[in-house]
């Protein structure tokens, strides 16, 4: 037989067997699926019967959220600063973890673990006619990823809240208000993670499934006597945690809103604490 004709049988043969391998994967992705909507379905049967009640459209997975761990970079909290005041910045070591960097239009404070205060000077250029603009543009300014919380303002005056995201998640332990006086910014304070996402390591677990989520609200709930009778949503996306080292970890975690009170399910440990007031 001419080899062309036995490389072309060869080929066929290949193809043959790649599609076979494509329908069994096809096959046990299906299978994956199955088992984890029926998961889901029982699971959410257990908390009606127990009186709590699930929209199930408001329910996301946390698998995708692995827990990760940054180091504290003083670079880039300093280029932070300056971004924020919009011109270069001294820094200087108070001491505790507590650094300081301070500029003509004011002044700034970060602590370890990514702890913000800053008070602006009376300068023109914090005056504004959109502070909701403005804050936003400052936070792009310093490199952060955020999305719009809150906003509590009469004629210039009160309160814009962002959150920080990371990679398009949320990070819970990350809100920053900025706070205005006839349409002048006079200072912002809350928390920033000054790190990049592209240098955080891997830590160590995984996130839980949502069925086994769901069963943990439940216990935890049960447990404390706590007052639930529907669960609207489940966000996934991060809490910090400080260590001693000064390095900050990212635990992934869900946001529960309920028609009572909202809490933060740990995706890992399944540990459920109330979430505080902002």
């Amino acid at each position: 037989m001419e080899w062309s004709k036995v490389k072309n049988i060869i080929i066929i043969i290949l193809l043959l067997v790649n599609g076979f391998l494509l329908v069994l994967v096809g096959m046990r992705q299906g299978e994956n699926r199955r088992y984890e909507q029926s998961a889901l379905t029982q699971a959410i049967q257990v908390l009606e019967r127990s009186g709590i009640q699930v929209s199930q459209s408001g329910l996301e997975d946390a698998q995708d959220l692995p827990p990760q761990s940054v180091e504290r970079d003083t670079q880039r909290e300093q280029a932070l600063a300056a971004a924020l005041l919009g011109e270069s910045v001294t820094p200087e070591n108070q001491g505790g973890g507590l650094y300081t960097y301070r500029g003509r239009r004011g002044e700034v404070s970060i602590r370890a673990g990514g702890a913000l205060s800053a008070w602006m000077e009376q300068d023109k250029a914090w005056n504004t006619g959109d502070p909701q603009g403005q804050a936003a543009g400052l936070l792009e300014a310093m490199g952060i990823e955020a999305r719009l919380l809150d906003v509590q303002l009469d004629q210039g005056t009160g309160t814009v809240r962002f959150g920080q995201m990371w990679r398009g998640a949320p990070l819970f332990s990350c809100q920053t208000v900025f706070t205005y006086e006839d349409g002048r910014l006079t200072g912002l304070e809350g928390v920033l993670l000054a790190a990049d996402p592209g240098q955080a390591a891997a830590g160590q677990g995984a996130a839980i499934t949502l069925p086994t989520a769901l069963l943990r609200f439940l216990d935890a709930v049960l447990t404390s006597g706590e007052v639930c009778s529907q669960v609207t949503s489940m966000q996934p996306g991060y809490l910090l945690e400080q260590s001693f080292s000064g390095s900050v970890s990212l635990c992934p975690a869900w946001l529960i809103s309920s028609n009572t009170a909202d809490y933060y399910l740990d995706a890992v440990t399944g540990e459920l604490t109330r979430v505080a007031g902002p």
